[in-house]
């Protein structure tokens, strides 16, 4: 990994981190209102959009800024251009959400079906560690990628 990807990838990691907060605030905000209340899953799908969004907003300003101005600049319409980055990288996260799902669902069915914390916290954690690199890598060579 070059020297830019690995920067890249910790300046991912770091929203990353920050995001999953705001997915959780968001979560516990959004059941303060009685239909989220009742509808729990609706609020997660609501906080996960809404993080989903804001990594988006700073992984453009900041992770993959270069990438991101440079194919705003050669757009003749950068409504419609941040639009295509903005469906893409919903796109990754979706994906990148069923694959946490069912890579901690495999976990816990096939390699670490002890029912125990640890267990249960190495398969949070491998979940994790795939769906960084996937929405790393998706995000930098499909999303944020330019035409040369």
């Amino acid at each position: 990994m070059d020297k830019k990807t690995f920067s890249q990838f910790l300046k991912f990691a770091v929203i990353g981190v920050l995001n999953t907060l705001v997915d959780w605030v968001s979560f516990f905000l959004l059941r303060l209102i009685p239909f989220f209340a009742v509808f729990e899953v609706a609020a997660k799908g609501l906080s996960f959009w809404i993080s989903a969004t804001n990594s988006f907003v700073w992984n453009s300003l900041w992770t993959f800024r270069e990438e991101f101005t440079k194919g705003m600049e050669e757009s003749k319409s950068k409504a419609a251009k941040g639009s295509a980055y903005y469906i893409k990288f919903m796109l990754v996260s979706c994906v990148g959400f069923l694959l946490n799902m069912g890579v901690f669902k495999a976990c816990r069915l096939y390699l670490f079906s002890e029912d125990s914390f640890w267990m249960r916290l190495f398969s949070l954690a491998l979940a994790s560690f795939v769906v960084i690199v996937w929405n790393f890598s998706a995000n930098k060579w499909w999303t944020y990628k330019n035409k040369k």
